[in-house]
């Protein structure tokens, strides 16, 4: 039976309506997330109740069989305010399951056609958006169980996976329980061009990508972006394409999301020992079969749509990190006008959004931007600059290789956010440098160097630096 009918002589009654609002502002009353929201499990059929009301918690342990008492899974209210959404409750008695949700398409769908036919009003008021003092909350469901659960700490979302929980994503944003810490910092890794560490073994890239998992949560790594040119050419048998894509497979034995851009030595356009390849060069720097043959678009696990299907060379990957929403946009060399447009389309798409672009060539080895096509190509950085990237506030990082070692600039854009534009490239063959970015959420800035897993070493060329006064998008 469901439970707010049951117990609605507590004193605690939930209200059956309230207005829902559009999306939330930056304004979030972040202190108003206060009310602890209890979680209960009925261990004879797996069902969760999730609840503001202590009174209800308690006699759905002694009364109804929620014995076991998961105690505080975040902090929600139960009043409306700047920023805050309605999570509705629902109920399917066929099902035996509760069910909340901060999406009203998707509960009154539920209602109407997924047997949740008892509507249980408002259990709570939470977030649709990240905020540094907010935590992502998680749905998994269980198809033998039919039921759902949800999930805000690593630890509760390895076991929820272990026991055959599936992933269903993000679902809304609350305030942390009382032993859960604010997540405000995490660390971002930019690997430069690794062409020189394939050729004749794997010894560096293997080392790095094995340092980067075992250092993944003393680092917190969130997100793993390469440049571009991960290989130096192809070859009849691929040993290249193998060695790299060996090498990633480390990063997702790990669990850790990861992008790549590709660069002209990943395309048909490069042949064995760095030359141009017969044919029509620009065509050739189009053909990117072999490199989607190793690294399709299931490799991508935070995938989030694609310019071409099936092919990542344009794409973008979505994840959260200190309380924010992110957006990795991977970029072609010298782009088409067309990928040009559609990525404008997905910057539009996401003012939400943190843009990370990574782009093979985009700033020279002065740092300032290329405005060659390399000869070859389509449209030149500057243009891609100039007709898309400067134009949304959202762009934050733009990354990119290609040439000279590390540079750094700093520019406006149009409505005035600052882009941070990194090069990090170095054609290593004896180490592997690796740049870390360690982003503070809370504190506005971020800090960054070049570290070779290999020689223990950082590099002392001016890539070690710190930003302060950032303003991200809240």
């Amino acid at each position: 039976m469901a439970l707010a009918g049951a117990l609605s002589a507590c004193g605690e009654g939930i209200p059956a309506e309230a207005p829902e609002l559009d999306s939330v502002e930056s304004a979030l009353d972040c202190a108003a997330l206060s009310a602890p929201v209890y979680h209960r499990i009925r261990p004879t059929t797996g069902d969760s109740l999730y609840t503001t009301n202590a009174n209800e918690a308690a006699n759905a342990n002694t009364t109804y069989g929620y014995t076991d008492d998961r105690g505080v899974a975040f902090h929600a209210t139960r009043a409306t305010g700047t920023g805050l959404s309605p999570v509705y409750r629902i109920y399917s008695p066929s099902r035996g399951e509760h069910f909340w949700t901060i999406d009203a398409t998707e509960k009154q769908n539920l209602v109407s056609t997924g047997g949740f036919t008892t509507d249980e009003g408002i259990g709570f008021y939470a977030s649709k958006t990240a905020a540094p003092c907010l935590v992502p909350v998680y749905r998994y469901s269980h198809t033998t169980l039919k039921k759902h659960r949800f999930a805000t700490t690593e630890a509760e979302r390895n076991s929820l996976s272990a026991a055959g929980w599936v992933d269903e994503g993000i679902k809304l944003y609350a305030a942390p329980s009382s032993t859960q810490p604010v997540d405000t910092k995490f660390t971002l890794v930019v690997i430069p061009d690794t062409q020189n560490e394939v050729v004749n073994n794997s010894t560096l890239i293997d080392h790095r990508m094995q340092w980067l998992a075992d250092n993944k949560s003393a680092l917190d790594i969130r997100f793993v972006v390469q440049t571009g040119d991960l290989m130096n050419w192809d070859t009849p048998d691929h040993i290249q394409y193998e060695r790299a894509s060996n090498a990633l497979k480390r990063l997702e034995t790990a669990g850790m999301p990861f992008a790549l851009a590709i660069g002209n030595h990943d395309t048909a356009a490069t042949c064995t020992g760095g030359g141009a390849c017969p044919g029509n060069v620009n065509t050739n720097l189009r053909n990117t079969t072999t490199f989607n043959t190793y690294f399709p678009t299931t490799r991508f696990k935070a995938l989030a749509g694609v310019y071409e299907t099936g092919k990542s060379d344009n794409a973008y990957h979505t994840f959260t990190a200190g309380g924010l929403n992110w957006l990795v946009l991977n970029l072609e060399l010298w782009a088409r006008t067309g990928a040009v447009n559609w990525a404008k389309t997905v910057l539009a798409q996401h003012p939400n959004h943190n843009v990370i672009v990574i782009t093979h060539s985009h700033q020279t080895s002065s740092g300032s931007i290329e405005q060659s096509n390399g000869g070859y190509g389509n449209n030149s950085p500057q243009y891609v600059f100039d007709n898309a990237l400067k134009l949304y506030p959202n762009v934050r990082f733009i990354f990119s290789g290609h040439v000279g070692t590390s540079a750094y600039r700093e520019a406006t854009g149009t409505q005035g956010n600052k882009l941070y534009q990194i090069l990090t490239t170095y054609h290593d063959s004896t180490t592997n440098p690796t740049r870390l970015i360690e982003i503070d959420t809370a504190a506005n800035t971020f800090s960054t160097r070049v570290y070779s897993p290999y020689t223990n070493a950082e590099k002392q060329d001016g890539s070690k630096f710190t930003i302060s006064n950032v303003s991200w998008v809240r």
